[in-house]
């Protein structure tokens, strides 16, 4: 019997949901040093690898990915055991907060732990075993838990028949017992999630605290505005809030990007993170215009509710840009809770996109920002350093993927040598 996980960060065919429960932890901007882009040599041998690996490969319960071999889960597992732990990044690189010298405390606790509130979790081997199966699971590999009459069949083999019985099964294509997989980062589009209801009453446009959505909006030389919409059409949404968190985003070396150690001292102004938060919790339709510094960004988690966020997009996040002097429109959010739908209640901030009425309700305070707005180019799989007490991948239906990044230096000239 198959099953399949379906993502934390579920996506609603044509439309998606964000994820669910994630937490909120510092973020950085600015230019801090750049890191080795090489992954960077762990020390670990390749018997000391095996020998750990070896210890998700048991009589009752295994990991396998039809076509592989034992090296490559070897490796695999190592690289997912490196991620779950906060030493590496899905890309292979080190952290940016590995280098605190050049981070700000704030960010640079983060690290190592993964600082505060994470730390005690993350600490925890549960944790991080959960967070190793997630990477091994979102990298194509299958757990398999294996029936009672195979599991005392592979009890009773010697060591080295065992080992040469999981050399085999780790890439077999056909395997006895309960599989589960993520083959889908999506929930099967629904009737009870109204993504594209008509909205009734008259639209909200929000700019800040006590600030006037009417008057003039005036940018700094390297500023833009994002767009966003949250959108309550029905009643599993009416009255809901909901929000998401934007991290500034390297997308040379698939890391989010921290706050300078000295950014104070420098005066930096940097967008280092930003949080789109519903306002008007009792508007059917209330767009918000938010002031960013140009840059990527990912989206990095949300929640919807009084929820904390505790899920990260770290193993791959829908990336865009916004350039200086550009307004740009992310799409329209629905804060759904409880939903009943028919594979379950659903309670997760959905995304949609209706570029021209969020134009039409922009226009009735910002006329000119409305007329010159566009729709974000989004692209998926934006990976980055792991600071999340639940480590996950959400992906935009219909998008492309980044590019593989360019190998720099000693690796570049490894690779064509």
């Amino acid at each position: 019997m198959t099953r399949c996980i379906a993502a934390v960060a579920a996506l609603v065919t044509p439309c998606a949901a964000f994820a669910q429960d994630s937490v909120m932890v510092p973020y950085g901007g600015g230019n801090p040093t750049p890191v080795a882009q090489a992954p960077a040599d762990t020390g670990d041998s390749p018997e000391d690898i095996a020998k750990d690996a070896a210890r998700d490969l048991k009589d009752s319960r295994f990991y396998n990915k039809p076509g592989a071999t034992r090296a490559q889960y070897d490796a695999d597992w190592q690289r997912c055991r490196l991620i779950a732990r906060g030493s590496r990044t899905p890309a292979g690189m080190v952290p940016y907060y590995y280098n605190p010298a050049v981070i700000s405390p704030l960010a640079a606790g983060i690290g190592g732990g993964l600082g505060g509130l994470l730390g005690a979790a993350i600490a925890e081997g549960q944790q991080r075993r959960a967070n190793r199966r997630a990477c091994l699971l979102i990298g194509g590999w299958r757990m398999v838990e294996v029936p009672n009459a195979e599991q005392a069949r592979v009890a009773a083999m010697t060591d080295a028949d065992r080992s040469a019985y999981f050399d085999t099964i780790v890439g077999a294509k056909d395997v006895k017992g309960e599989v589960t997989e993520r083959t889908s980062f999506s929930l099967a589009a629904d009737p009870a999630l109204a993504l594209d209801a008509p909205v009734a009453g008259s639209p909200t446009v929000f700019a800040g605290k006590k600030i006037d959505p009417k008057a003039p909006i005036l940018l700094g030389p390297d500023e833009g505005l994002v767009v966003v919409a949250f959108r309550r059409p029905d009643a599993g949404s009416a009255g809901r809030t909901g929000q998401f968190m934007m991290a500034r985003y390297d997308v040379t070396a698939r890391d989010r990007v921290y706050q300078p150690r000295d950014w104070k001292k420098k005066g930096d102004k940097t967008t280092y993170a930003m949080t789109a938060k519903s306002a008007d919790k009792k508007a059917p339709y209330e767009v918000q215009v938010l002031r960013m510094t140009a840059g990527d960004y990912v989206i990095d988690s949300s929640a919807t509710g009084s929820l904390v966020p505790a899920t990260t997009n770290c193993f791959g996040a829908p990336t865009f840009h916004v350039g200086a002097g550009e307004t740009v429109y992310l799409g329209d959010f629905i804060p759904f809770w409880n939903v009943k739908t028919a594979s379950g209640a659903v309670s997760a901030l959905a995304w949609a996109p209706h570029l021209e009425e969020a134009r039409t309700a922009l226009a009735t305070a910002q006329p000119t920002l409305a007329s010159a707005m566009k729709t974000a180019t989004w692209r998926n799989r934006a990976t980055y350093a792991c600071a999340g007490l639940t480590m996950d991948r959400f992906d935009l239906p219909g998008v492309e993927a980044l590019p593989e990044p360019a190998l720099q230096g000693a690796t570049a000239a490894a690779a064509t040598s």
